[in-house]
């Protein structure tokens, strides 16, 4: 990512970050061009927005979003989207809308070569935690995934058994992925499972949680 601009604006109770970026691989020109807007309430609240533009000489993209590291403690998880099995645009049929309460561990799917697993489509909000603190997320229609491994650590190695654990809970949400199928044997992915939209936004709530109990 490359930082074109940012401006800092103060507010009654709130500070609100602005910043003009665009995202590309060494060697090529902007793959996304981004305006970025990070608002944080007094109470801990903040509120993303990211409004991206995509380059349509490129192809379409695999999947955006955020990634986080939190805690490795973070370790339980509720939400509310499609599960318990994990679910793509293109692949959810045996999965349903509900409430699901798991761990990072369980949300894992053990293929014998590491790859994107664990994903979950269609997600209302989802709380990630331990027994003293937590941190909610709401949005539209977004996908997360909740892992011991990191995506690079996922593309480096060739077998299941030789990955190593992050020392991190590694935590992604997504506006959107793409369909699983990639082409690379049987037919290309279908239109409506693609991310190739040439404009999009995506918000989302982050907020704080406390567990401890009052000394009260």
């Amino acid at each position: 990512s490359r930082a074109y601009e940012t401006n800092v604006y103060a507010w009654t109770g709130k500070v609100t970050l602005s910043t003009h970026l665009g995202l590309m691989a060494d060697g090529l020109r902007k793959v996304l061009d981004i305006e970025a807007e990070w608002t944080v309430q007094r109470n801990g609240q903040v509120d993303c927005t990211l409004h991206a533009s995509r380059d349509h000489h490129f192809p379409a993209l695999p999947r955006f979003g955020l990634r986080m590291m939190l805690p490795q403690s973070m370790d339980m998880v509720e939400y509310y989207g499609y599960g318990p099995n994990e679910s793509y645009p293109d692949k959810h049929r045996a999965s349903w809308l509900a409430v699901f309460d798991t761990t990072v561990d369980e949300l894992f799917e053990d293929y014998l070569k590491p790859q994107e697993n664990g994903s979950h489509w269609g997600c209302r909000y989802l709380t990630i935690g331990d027994a003293d603190r937590g941190l909610f997320v709401a949005g539209e229609d977004f996908s997360f995934n909740a892992s011991r491994y990191t995506e690079e650590e996922l593309t480096r190695k060739a077998h299941n058994f030789e990955l190593e654990k992050c020392p991190d809970t590694v935590l992604c949400i997504d506006y959107k992925q793409a369909g699983i199928g990639s082409n690379s044997c049987g037919p290309e992915l279908l239109p409506q499972y693609q991310l190739a939209e040439e404009s999009f936004t995506m918000h989302v709530t982050l907020m704080p949680l406390s567990f401890e109990e009052s000394d009260e």
